[in-house]
C-alpha cells in the first residue's frame, strides 16, 4: 500500500518565517529595582529577573538554531524532490 506524503513548501516556509519573527524574544523585566531598598526579597527578585533574562536569551538562541536546521532540512527535501522528479521525466 503506497502512500504519498506531500509537503507544501510555501506553507512550511511561511510558518518558519512566522516562528522566526516570534522567536525574537526580549526580556522586559527590570534589571535593578532596589534603589535605596535593601530588603533581601528585593535582591532575590533582581536575581530571579536576571536568571529569567538569561534563560530567555538561551531559549531564543536554541530556537533560532532549530529554525535554521528545519529550514535546511526543508530545503534538502525540496531539492531531493526536484532531483527525483527531473530524473523520472
Amino acid at each position: 500500500m503506497a502512500r504519498e506524503i506531500k509537503m507544501v513548501y510555501g506553507t512550511v516556509k511561511q510558518g518558519l518565517s512566522q516562528l522566526k519573527n516570534s522567536a525574537e524574544l526580549k526580556s522586559s523585566l527590570p534589571g535593578h529595582i532596589s534603589g535605596r531598598n535593601h530588603l533581601n526579597v528585593v535582591k532575590s527578585i533582581e536575581q530571579l529577573n536576571e536568571e529569567i533574562k538569561e534563560l530567555t536569551e538561551a531559549y531564543a538562541s536554541v530556537l533560532a538554531k532549530h529554525i535554521a536546521q528545519t529550514e535546511s532540512a526543508v530545503n534538502a527535501m525540496k531539492e531531493t524532490d526536484e532531483n527525483i522528479s527531473s530524473s523520472m521525466k
